[in-house]
């Protein structure tokens, strides 16, 4: 288990817990890392295995916080970046990647494409610019994950056991899928009494992973022209990895893991009111999973007593909503 101090706080909130009558909800604060996001979880592994590799160049794709993330390791290893972006990205993303000396490539269409066809262009260019492939996505390159298994770990630390509830707003998947795997390895370990209930939330008009567990599917279907207000959510596919975490849910009964959704609106409002009550500005996709807790309530799929723990996982000033 994790022994070196936390990277990112862990903060009990003071206001909207209470609005919402939850009596022990957390946030965990990804925002305070070199780029602003959690992607820099996993850029540190992926400059480092570049590096070890012998590699001068790194090439991801990313809707922003990961090509951030990239672009702002690399800089520091010395490493030249391709970040491949969709001509969509948040401007301040953009910005913020051009700012740590990175060639941007547009390519228009980018992530809504299946995920097979997705795949042979990122290996085609990585094998044209001989670089090392950096895609935050297991079934790309799956040691990116041990980034993100830290903050499960850090939390359990932070805590002093796991929580109930995690909330996870989630794209591809890998996030949902390295906490879990963290979570599950320290609860076999004996290190905790047991693995969170993990609650996958995905914006209403971007969300292929709640279709799938919605309809029993075995895999994920592909979802086209994603919409949402939440920019880093906004993907066609999620990853089978993350299907199959919540149908098997080890180690969590008598609960099992979610995937539900949240509307724009909520999105939104959430995004407003965690900064104007709890001094947080966070951007609208690192808020999306805190969105879809009353409706979680009013369902009765969470117990108000529970120790809920919902990571933030980007900055506001990264893509600051409408």
């Amino acid at each position: 288990m994790l022994r070196q101090p936390p990277l990112t706080p862990l903060i009990h909130s003071e206001k909207l817990g209470v609005h919402w009558g939850l009596d022990n909800l957390w946030f965990k604060n990804e925002t305070t890392g070199l780029s602003g996001s959690f992607k820099d979880r996993g850029a540190v592994v992926a400059v480092r295995e570049a590096f070890q590799q012998g590699y001068t160049t790194i090439v991801t794709a990313s809707s922003g916080n990961a090509g951030a993330a990239i672009a702002a390791h690399a800089a520091r290893a010395g490493l030249n970046a391709i970040i491949l972006v969709d001509p969509t990205v948040a401007s301040g993303k953009l910005r913020q990647i051009h700012a740590y000396g990175a060639e941007v490539r547009m390519i228009e269409g980018l992530f809504d494409q299946p995920s097979e066809q997705f795949i042979v262009l990122l290996k085609q260019i990585a094998k044209t610019e001989q670089a090392y492939l950096a895609f935050f996505w297991e079934p790309v390159n799956p040691v990116i994950l041990e980034g993100f298994e830290l903050i499960a770990e850090e939390i359990v630390q932070q805590l002093g056991q796991s929580p109930d509830v995690v909330l996870i707003p989630t794209g591809g998947g890998d996030h949902l899928v390295a906490q879990g795997r963290a979570y599950l390895r320290l609860w076999r370990h004996g290190w905790t009494h047991h693995v969170p209930q993990l609650v996958a939330v995905q914006p209403e008009n971007a969300c292929p992973l709640v279709d799938a567990v919605a309809h029993h599917l075995n895999d994920v279907p592909f979802r086209p022209n994603p919409q949402t207000i939440a920019s880093g959510l906004r993907v066609a596919f999620s990853g089978r990895h993350a299907l199959e975490l919540i149908q098997q849910s080890e180690g969590t009964t008598p609960h099992y893991h979610m995937a539900v959704t949240a509307s724009e609106d909520a999105i939104a409002e959430t995004t407003k009111r965690l900064a104007e009550t709890e001094g947080l500005w966070i951007e609208p996709s690192g808020v999306a999973a805190l969105a879809a807790i009353p409706d979680l309530l009013s369902q009765q799929l969470i117990d108000p007593k529970a120790c809920i723990v919902a990571p933030l996982t980007g900055a506001g000033w990264k893509d600051a909503p409408p």
